[in-house]
């Protein structure tokens, strides 16, 4: 059996991005095993810590490790049941943290126009 632990289960609101916030989704999604995670966890629905443990060849605190970081960054939100915990995807915080990099790279490419110094 697999307990996850240090995973805040707390369920946050709308995502509100701040910078600091937007360079934690970053690192997150930078990582090739918390990427997988993630998807893994998007195409599931729902995976309980143990249930994405068994899909990757890393040890349990590994996991415990990737999924703590991926809730920090409001990526998938946690619940509990009796001693499992369990982890779905938070599509507004995705889809927010797109929309505001998106926003930031256009505004940063018109300061910067093609061609200029």
């Amino acid at each position: 059996m697999y307990i996850c632990t240090n995973i805040d289960m707390r369920r946050r609101n709308e995502p509100n991005l701040d910078e600091q916030q937007m360079v934690r989704i970053a690192k997150a999604l930078a990582d090739p095993t918390r990427m997988a995670v993630l998807t893994a966890i998007a195409q599931a629905g729902e995976l309980s810590c143990g249930e994405v443990a068994e899909r990757f060849p890393v040890g349990q605190p590994t996991i415990s490790h990737h999924l703590k970081v991926l809730a920090d960054a409001g990526l998938v939100t946690a619940r509990r049941s009796g001693q499992h915990a369990f982890f779905s995807l938070r599509p507004e915080t995705l889809d927010a943290y797109t929309e505001q990099l998106k926003g930031t790279l256009r505004r940063t490419s018109k300061k910067h126009p093609k061609g200029g110094s």
